[in-house]
């Protein structure tokens, strides 16, 4: 049996229809003399598919946390690259404490104890040979 699921679309276009269309206008300003090397146009292009995968998940109620770290990810990198001047230290430390405050936004809220007889049940007592 062959299932279908509906398109996820971005006001009204597929995101790879999206990327697309930055490509081509990356490509169409690099040809009349605005010059923008390969490195960044990647970092553009992964920039944009990062939006348009949290645009994704939003629009499918998913877990946003993945996709917000992924945007974090995405978005220093191409902050450097347009001459925000970080050390790889500090880089790594937007990153780190990114992963952690998002996590502890999205993650822990939808987090809930085991509860038995009216008792909250520890890690221990909940899963017990663990």
């Amino acid at each position: 049996m062959t299932t279908t699921s509906p398109a996820r679309l971005v006001l009204g276009r597929e995101p790879a229809a999206w990327t697309s269309l930055i490509s081509a206008a990356l490509v169409l300003l690099t040809t009349f003399g605005i010059t923008i090397s390969t490195e960044t146009q990647g970092v553009i292009i992964a920039a944009a598919n990062a939006v348009l995968g949290l645009v994704v998940v939003l629009a499918v109620k998913e877990s946003v946390y993945p996709a917000l770290v992924a945007v974090v990810q995405t978005a220093v990198p191409l902050f450097v690259a347009f001459g925000l001047h970080l050390t790889d230290a500090q880089q790594g430390a937007i990153l780190a404490v990114a992963s952690v405050t998002l996590g502890f936004v999205f993650t822990r809220p939808q987090v809930t104890p085991k509860v038995v007889d009216g008792q909250v049940l520890s890690a221990r007592d909940a899963y017990p040979g663990e």
